[in-house]
C-alpha cells in the first residue's frame, strides 16, 4: 500500500512539471490550442469509460470531454452510477423526477466534472455484473424497463444541470449520445423550452451505432410522463413483431428479419433525438454518408436522417495512454517510432510463445480481436480460413455460443491457427503489440477502435471496406482494405475476398513496402486532439453560428486524408 501511495505521490509530481512545462512552452510548441470562446458542455451517455463501457460510446465520453477541457472549455459529462464507484462523492444533492428522489455522484478527472446519477433502477439491477449488463442479462434481451430507466435518466441529467453547484445552469449546449440519452432534445424542445426554461440552450445528438435505436411498444409512452405532443416525434412503424426484451428475447441463431410482418406501431427514442436535436453528429464521415443512404445503412432512419439535412461525421479519437507501445505494460520490450521494428520483433516472439503458436519471426501473423458476432464478420473469416496459406491466425473474443465452439477449435485444425476464448486485456494488448496485422472484417463499424489501437503499434490494419475504416486506413499506405461485405448472410465471396487479402497482405509481410506501412501508421497522430478541434468547431456552430467554424471543421483531416510522414 506504502509503495502504491508513493507511486501515485510520484505521478502527481510528474504531472504537475508537465503542466508547468507545458504553460511555460505554450501553443507553438505542440502544446494544446486554448480557445478564445469558452463554452459549457454536458455529455449525456449511458456509458463512460473506465466507470462503464460496453463499446465505442465509452471510449468517446471517457476521452473527448478531456480533450475540449484541455482547450479551455468547462465540460461535464452525466452517466448512470451503476456500481459503488470508489472514486465518486455523494454532491448531498436531491432532486424528485417523476416522484423518484434522484441523487448526484461527483469526481473531477483530468479538468472534466464526472457525475453519475444515483437510482436504485440503475445500481441495484447491474451493481456486481459486468459492463455488458447495462441495458439486459444479454445481448437481444434488454431490460423491461428500460424505457423508464433512461427516462429517468434523460430528466435527471437536465435538471442536473441547474441543481449541482458546480453546473453551468441553462447557459450550456448538450450533447446526448444514442437512443439511451435521445429524450434530451426532446425534452428540451418539447418540455423545458415550451414553459420558458433553457430558451437558448442548443443541442447535439450523436449516433454512435444507428444499429441500437431504443424501440419499445407504444403502451410504455403512458409511463415516460412526457406530453402527448412528443409522439409526433417517437412515432414509429417497422416490420417487426417483435421488441427484443427479457420477455421475447432474440435467440443466438435468430436474425431481426426472421420476424418480419407488420406493420407494427412502435416508438423509436432515436428517431426522436434526430428530429428534435438543433445538430446531429456520427462517429465518422463515411458512416454519416452511409446511414443517410438508405433503410438499408440507416436502418430506416435513413429518411429522418435526411429531413435534418443529414449527419455530420468526426472521426474518433484513441486513448493514448493506455495504448501506447512506450509504457504498455503488457508489452516485453517498450517500443516507439524509433525502435517500433525491434520491439515489435520480441512482442511477436513473446505472443506466439503465449499462444502456442511456433516461434517463427518469418511468419506473417494476422490477430483479431473483438466480438465472436456477425456485425463484426466473425463468420465470415472463420470460413476464409481454410484457403488462407503461409500465415499465422490469432483470434480472441467471446460472443455467440457457436462461434465460441469454432474458435476454441481452431488449433486441432490447423497449427498455424489459435483460438482463445476469453475477455482478456493482457492479450488484447500482446495481439496489438505483436501481430504484424490486425483483422477488422466488420459487416459495418460506425468508426471502430481497434484498427486505430493497431496502428499505435505499427501493427497494420486489414479492414473491410465499411463506416470509419474508410476513413481511417489508406490502401496501401496504412493499410490493406478487403471490400465491403453482405449485411444480411454470409457470401462465400466474401470469404474468398478475406482470403484474398490475407494472401495479399502476407506477400507484402516480406518485403520492404511492409516497413513503409507499419512507419506510415505508426507515425500518424491518433489522439483526441485533432477530434477535438473539429467537435470545438461544430459546437460553435451550432452555439453562435461562428462565422469561422467551416474553417476550423475544414483544417481537420481525417487519418486517410492527412498527409502520412514515412521517416522514423
Amino acid at each position: 500500500m506504502a509503495q502504491t501511495v508513493q507511486r501515485q505521490a510520484l505521478a502527481v509530481r510528474r504531472v504537475q512539471r508537465s503542466q508547468l512545462v507545458v504553460r511555460a512552452l505554450g501553443p507553438a510548441n505542440g502544446t494544446t490550442e486554448k480557445t478564445v470562446a469558452p463554452m459549457s458542455i454536458v455529455f449525456v451517455s449511458a456509458e463512460v469509460s473506465p466507470w462503464s463501457k460496453t463499446g465505442g460510446l465509452g471510449d468517446v465520453v471517457g476521452g473527448l470531454p478531456v480533450e475540449l477541457a484541455k482547450r479551455g472549455h468547462k465540460v461535464l459529462s452525466i452517466a448512470p452510477r451503476y456500481d459503488q464507484y470508489s472514486d465518486c462523492w455523494d454532491t448531498s444533492v436531491v432532486v424528485n423526477v417523476d416522484g423518484e428522489p434522484v441523487r448526484f455522484f461527483h469526481a473531477i478527472k483530468q479538468g472534466v466534472h464526472r457525475v453519475f446519477i444515483d437510482h436504485p433502477w440503475f445500481l441495484a439491477k447491474v451493481w456486481g455484473k459486468t459492463g455488458s449488463k447495462l441495458y439486459g442479462s444479454r445481448s437481444g434481451s434488454d431490460y423491461i424497463d428500460n424505457h423508464k430507466r433512461f427516462t429517468l435518466f434523460c430528466k435527471a441529467a437536465i435538471e442536473s444541470v441547474k441543481a449541482l453547484p458546480f453546473g453551468p445552469g441553462e447557459d450550456c449546449v448538450f450533447v446526448a449520445n444514442d437512443w439511451h440519452s435521445a429524450l434530451v432534445p426532446l425534452l428540451l424542445k418539447d418540455v423545458y423550452q415550451p414553459s420558458g426554461q433553457f430558451k437558448n440552450t442548443k443541442v447535439a445528438f450523436c449516433i454512435h451505432n444507428i444499429a441500437f435505436q431504443g424501440r419499445f411498444w407504444p403502451e410504455s409512452f403512458k409511463d415516460m410522463a412526457l406530453p402527448q405532443a412528443a409522439l409526433s416525434k417517437l412515432g414509429f412503424q417497422d416490420g417487426y413483431s417483435k421488441v427484443f426484451d427479457e420477455r421475447t428475447p432474440l435467440d443466438d441463431d435468430e436474425k431481426p428479419t426472421d420476424s418480419l410482418a407488420g406493420p407494427f406501431n412502435k416508438l423509436n427514442w432515436m428517431k426522436a433525438g434526430i428530429l428534435a436535436a438543433d445538430k446531429v453528429l456520427t462517429v465518422s464521415p463515411n458512416y454519416a454518408t452511409e446511414i443517410g443512404s438508405g433503410p438499408d445503412k440507416g436502418v430506416e432512419l435513413d429518411k429522418f436522417i435526411q429531413q435534418v439535412g443529414g449527419a455530420e461525421g468526426i472521426v474518433n479519437g484513441m486513448d493514448v495512454t493506455e495504448w501506447n507501445p512506450k509504457t504498455d505494460k503488457y508489452v516485453p520490450i517498450k517500443f516507439d517510432r524509433s525502435t517500433v521494428f525491434e520491439g515489435k520483433a520480441a512482442a511477436k516472439a513473446a505472443l506466439q510463445a503465449e499462444l502456442g503458436l511456433p516461434v517463427d519471426p518469418t511468419a506473417p501473423l494476422f490477430g483479431y480481436i473483438g466480438r465472436l458476432e456477425e456485425q463484426k464478420g466473425v463468420d465470415i473469416l472463420l470460413a476464409a480460413l481454410p484457403k488462407i496459406k503461409g500465415a499465422q491466425i490469432a483470434i480472441l473474443g467471446t460472443g455467440k455460443a457457436k462461434y465460441e465452439t469454432l474458435v476454441k477449435g481452431l488449433g486441432t485444425k490447423n497449427p498455424n491457427f489459435k483460438g482463445v476464448v476469453k475477455f482478456s486485456a493482457p492479450l488484447a494488448h500482446m495481439i496489438t503489440a505483436g501481430a504484424d496485422f490486425i483483422l477488422v472484417p466488420s459487416r459495418f463499424e460506425p468508426c471502430g477502435l481497434i484498427q486505430l489501437h493497431a496502428m499505435q503499434y505499427g501493427t497494420v490494419p486489414v479492414v473491410s471496406s465499411t463506416g470509419g475504416l474508410v476513413d481511417t486506413v489508406k490502401e496501401g499506405v496504412t493499410g490493406f482494405h478487403m471490400g465491403a461485405f453482405d449485411a444480411d448472410k454470409l457470401n462465400p465471396a466474401d470469404a474468398d475476398a478475406i482470403a484474398a487479402t490475407v494472401n495479399r497482405a502476407a506477400q507484402v509481410y516480406s518485403t520492404p513496402k511492409f516497413r513503409e506501412m507499419v512507419k506510415a501508421a505508426i507515425n500518424q497522430d491518433l489522439s483526441w486532439s485533432k477530434p477535438a478541434r473539429k467537435w470545438e468547431a461544430i459546437l460553435e456552430e451550432v452555439v453562435k453560428g461562428c462565422p469561422g467554424a467551416p474553417a476550423k471543421k475544414a483544417s481537420v483531416p481525417t487519418p486517410v486524408q492527412a498527409k502520412q510522414p514515412i521517416g522514423v
